[in-house]
C-alpha cells in the first residue's frame, strides 16, 4: 500500500517533467491532400464525408453548445443566433441537408421569451429549452420531440427574474437546472405542485405527471455543473460570482477545488473518482490539466499548458501537451516550440506513455487546444493550433487509443470557434464551425 501511495503522489510530475516511461514514437500524423472542407478548414484527402450542410446566412453558432445528435443519430440540432435572435436549427435526411427550425426566440417552442439554454436529451428524442417570459416575467423549462418538433410542452415554470446557470439531463426522465434569481423569493409552479423558488438546483421530473424538487440543502452557490456518471458528484466550475466546488449529491455538501473561477471539467474517470479540468495555475496566468478526487478533497497537476485531456474507457489519461514543460520554463521562454505530444497515463500504477505526434508548437497553443473525447471508440478529436509566419494553422487531429495512431482530419486558418461532437456509436464526428458570413455542419468519419 505505502509504495503504491508514493507512486500514486508521483503521477503530476511524470507528465510535468519527462516521462519515465516512453514508447517508440509513432510516425508523424499523415497529411494528405484535401478533399472537400468545413467553413473554415479543408478536409484530408480519404476521409469519409457523410454531411456538409450550410447554415442559413447570418447563423453564429452558440460556442457553448456543441452540436447536439438527435434520435438514434439520425438527425443533429445546431444553437445558435441569427440577427442577435436565438434559434435551435435540425439537420436531418441525406447529407443532413434538410434544415427545419425546431424553436428561436418568440416562437411556439418559447412562448413569449428568449432562449436561455437548450440541451439534449441522452437519446436524443427531446430537447429541453429553458426560456425567459419577458411578458410574465417568468422562466419555463420546456421540452420539445426532436422528431416530430411541434410547440412542445412546458414541464416547470419559475416567476421572477430568473437566470440559468446550468441545465443537464440527468437521465432519460430528470432535467437538473441552476437558478439565480435577481428578485425576492417567488413561487415556483409546475403541473403538479407549488413549492418555494430561490437560487438553487432543481430537479424537474418529467415523466407522468411530473415533478419539481429543490435540492436546498446545498449551501454554496452553484455555477454551471458537470454530473459525475454514478451521479453522486456535480462539479460547479465557478464564474465571477462564485468559486469552483464539488457537490456530493447524497449528503448535498460542498468541498473547494483550490482553483481560480472558471473551471472547465474536461473529463470524469469511468468510475467517478475522480475528475479532470483545466484552470490557470496557482501563480500565474498559465492554462493547466489538474486531477481532482472528491473522495480526498484534492487536487494534482497532470499537463502544464495543456486543455485537451480526458479518460479512457479503462481510466487511463489521454492528455496532449508536452512532458518537458514546466511553469519555469514557460515563464523563462515562453515562445520556444515544444514538440506535440500525447501522453497515456494510468492512475493506478502512475506508469506514463508518451507518444509523439510529429509537430512542434508554442505553449500558448497547447493552452488554447481541446480534446473531443468517446468511450465508445476510444477516440479523441483534437483541435489544435500551429504558428506559421503569414497565418495561425489550425489542425484537427483524429487520435486512436486502443491503436495508439494519429491522422490529420482537416486544416486551414483558423477562423472562429469549431464546435465537435461524436455520435452515440463513436464512429462519426459531427463539426460545426464558420461565423454569419459562412457557417457549416459537416459530418465526417475518421479512418480506422
Amino acid at each position: 500500500m505505502r509504495n503504491f501511495t508514493r507512486r500514486l503522489a508521483l503521477l503530476p510530475l511524470l507528465l510535468a517533467a519527462c516521462s519515465i516511461f516512453k514508447s517508440v514514437p509513432p510516425s508523424p500524423p499523415p497529411r494528405l491532400l484535401h478533399h472537400g472542407n468545413t467553413a473554415s478548414l479543408d478536409i484530408t484527402n480519404g476521409i469519409r464525408v457523410v454531411a456538409s450542410s450550410e447554415l442559413p446566412h447570418g447563423f453564429v453558432p452558440n460556442p457553448d453548445v456543441p452540436p447536439m445528435w438527435l434520435a438514434q443519430d439520425m438527425g443533429i440540432a445546431v444553437a445558435g443566433s441569427i440577427d442577435g435572435k436565438g434559434i435551435v436549427i435540425g439537420l436531418s435526411g441525406p447529407k443532413m441537408r434538410k434544415l427545419t427550425t425546431i424553436t428561436s426566440d418568440s416562437s411556439p417552442g418559447a412562448p413569449g421569451g428568449r432562449i436561455l439554454d437548450v440541451a439534449a436529451s441522452p437519446d436524443g428524442m427531446e430537447l429541453a429549452t429553458a426560456v425567459a417570459d419577458s411578458t410574465a416575467n417568468r422562466l419555463n423549462l420546456m421540452v420539445i420531440d426532436s422528431i416530430s418538433g411541434g410547440e412542445g410542452h412546458m414541464v416547470a415554470s419559475f416567476d421572477g427574474d430568473d437566470r440559468v446557470a446550468s441545465m443537464n439531463w440527468i437521465n432519460r426522465e430528470t432535467i437538473a437546472i441552476v437558478i439565480r434569481s435577481s428578485t425576492a423569493a417567488a413561487p415556483i409552479a409546475s403541473n403538479i405542485e407549488t413549492v418555494g423558488s430561490q437560487s438553487g438546483l432543481y430537479l424537474v421530473g418529467i415523466a407522468g405527471l411530473g415533478s419539481v424538487t429543490h435540492v436546498d440543502a446545498i449551501r454554496c452557490p452553484l455555477a454551471r455543473l458537470s454530473f459525475s456518471p454514478n451521479q453522486h458528484f456535480a462539479v460547479s466550475t465557478g464564474d465571477r460570482e462564485t468559486a469552483p466546488a464539488v457537490i456530493d449529491l447524497h449528503d448535498q455538501s460542498c468541498a473547494q477545488i483550490p482553483a481560480t473561477a472558471p473551471i472547465r471539467v474536461l473529463s470524469w474517470a469511468p468510475d467517478s473518482s475522480a475528475f479532470l479540468y483545466a484552470a490557470r495555475e496557482p501563480k500565474g496566468a498559465n492554462i493547466g490539466v489538474f486531477r481532482f478526487s472528491p473522495a480526498t478533497a484534492t487536487s494534482a497537476l497532470i499537463a502544464v499548458s495543456s486543455s485537451a485531456a480526458a479518460y479512457a474507457s479503462d481510466g487511463t489519461i489521454v492528455a496532449m501537451g508536452n512532458g518537458g514543460l514546466s511553469w519555469k520554463r514557460i515563464a523563462r521562454d515562453p515562445d520556444a516550440r515544444a514538440k506535440a505530444e500525447i501522453a497515456l497515463i494510468n492512475p493506478r500504477t502512475a506508469v506514463v506513455t508518451i507518444n509523439s505526434l510529429g509537430f512542434q508548437t508554442l505553449p500558448a497553443m497547447f493552452a488554447q487546444s481541446s480534446m473531443v473525447f468517446t468511450t465508445a471508440s476510444d477516440s479523441a478529436a483534437i483541435d489544435t493550433f500551429v504558428p506559421q509566419p503569414d497565418r495561425l494553422l489550425r489542425e484537427l487531429i483524429d487520435y486512436s487509443y486502443p491503436d495508439r495512431s494519429a491522422f490529420v482530419l482537416a486544416s486551414g486558418t483558423a477562423r472562429g470557434p469549431l464546435l465537435m461532437s461524436w455520435s452515440s456509436d463513436g464512429r462519426s464526428l459531427a463539426i460545426v464551425d464558420g461565423d454569419a458570413a459562412l457557417a457549416m455542419l459537416t459530418v465526417i468519419i475518421p479512418p480506422r
